[in-house]
């Protein structure tokens, strides 16, 4: 279909909680840039570095991990700082729900996140507070997968992985439930232009049951008390207001949280959630409505027994398959759950392995010691190639560049040898 004629089909759906001036602004600017944002890894904190290594990086005065940047002047993605696990790169629009459930939960909520993949949602809300156990699920396994391969790279011990359809998920509760509903993605469209050939009425009927069906699974994990985070990335209120709406009919017991807004959001129709408008906001296309359950009901928190294992770790250790991991905690409602990885692996298990420990491993590790390289020799590093240092020290040892964990080497007579695993080796 003709690019204009499609974004004239995707402005009409503004008509329908828009003001007119809102409709302008966003017709007038559908075909600049998209905006790109990043949230700060708070393990590393590494602000200064980052703002004087990168002129177009930005930093949000609403909040303080929030930070925009340009790709088109500054590759983040392909940087020593990404590799290393110093911020995660999120749409700013994706990553303000965290910030709203940030003041809504208490600091022990346990979180299902239930279509998580890349993670996103996740990982910020990780940051925000690592006290809280995350459980996060996506359908499709090779998707979960990029869900912890994220998780690892930046060395969280608080988010679980799963990959289950969440509509036959094995019953347990829940404090919140993050459900980031598969839609038409009519709001990404600035991103990834082929959102705007794919979109369709037809295709926002078909998905319709399917967000009916996940939030009445929402519903069945949340306990009373609970807060349910609804989004899409989708600008037509049929999957949005709409479908919050027809929630809140079937289910009496909940009840919308009221959202303060900023003047750069658009509520939904009725009030009924929050639309952040490209061109508006700063940010792609998202709409996301909180609801509480009602009542009051405590749930079962009750923590496994830890194994015991060699390594010093300020974290627990749970044993899964035989394998070995660390994660901040485990509860026993949850314990017997199908995992990806519930945390980090501690072993490495392959065969002929060179490195006794996994890589996820080197992000955590309190007992093994740290060398510091430079720009250049991390660059090498991260190309698979040895390092040679002025050191007489010999062994085993983790990497790092301004503080942030590489990975692991073997120090030999001032060279270390590279340990970091074939498929997270890249130019950079």
């Amino acid at each position: 279909m003709d690019k204009s004629l499609q974004l004239s089909n995707i402005s009409s759906l503004l008509t329908k909680y828009c003001k007119k001036d809102e409709i302008l602004t966003f017709k007038s600017n559908c075909n600049s840039a998209p905006v790109y944002g990043f949230l700060l890894n708070p393990k590393y904190n590494l602000k200064e570095q980052l703002l004087s290594s990168y002129s177009s990086v930005v930093q949000s005065e609403t909040d303080k991990l929030q930070f925009y940047f340009d790709k088109e002047r500054d590759q983040l993605g392909k940087s020593i700082y990404h590799q290393g696990g110093a911020f995660y790169i999120m749409d700013p629009s994706s990553s303000i729900i965290s910030l709203y459930l940030d003041r809504l939960l208490n600091d022990d909520a346990f979180v299902f996140d239930m279509c998580a993949a890349p993670g996103g949602k996740s990982i910020s809300l990780s940051f925000r507070n690592p006290d809280r156990l995350i459980l996060a699920n996506d359908i499709s396994f090779t998707r979960a997968k990029e869900i912890y391969r994220n998780v690892e790279r930046l060395g969280l011990t608080n988010i679980l992985t799963t990959s289950y359809d969440p509509v036959k998920m094995p019953y347990f509760l829940a404090d919140c439930i993050i459900l980031d509903a598969p839609c038409s993605s009519s709001g990404m469209f600035r991103k990834e232009p082929k959102m705007l050939d794919d979109w369709s009425e037809e295709k926002v009927q078909r998905l319709l049951p399917i967000q009916e069906q996940l939030l009445d699974t929402a519903y069945e994990h949340l306990r009373k008390g609970g807060v349910l985070a609804y989004s899409t990335c989708s600008l037509s209120i049929e999957e949005d207001e709409k479908q919050v709406q027809k929630f809140l009919n079937k289910h009496k017991d909940c009840e919308l949280i009221e959202i303060d807004l900023t003047d750069k959001m658009v509520p939904g129709k009725n009030h009924i959630g929050i639309h952040l408008i490209p061109a508006i906001y700063k940010g792609e296309g998202i709409y996301f409505a909180l609801i509480k359950k009602k009542g009051e009901e405590i749930i079962d928190k009750s923590e496994i027994k830890y194994s015991k294992s060699k390594i010093k770790s300020p974290y627990k250790t749970f044993t899964y398959k035989s394998k070995e991991y660390l994660l901040t905690k485990m509860y026993e409602s949850i314990k017997n759950l199908n995992y990806l990885a519930p945390g980090l692996k501690i072993y490495d298990d392959s065969e002929y392995a060179k490195c006794p420990f996994d890589h996820a491993y080197s992000k955590v590790s309190q007992d093994i010691e740290q060398i510091e390289i430079n720009e250049e020799q991390a660059k090498a590093y991260f190309n698979g190639e040895e390092i040679h240092v002025k050191s007489d020290k010999h062994g085993l040892i983790i990497v790092t560049y301004q503080s942030l964990r590489l990975g692991f080497g073997k120090l030999v007579n001032g060279r270390i040898k590279n340990y970091l695993p074939k498929g997270l080796r890249m130019s950079l």
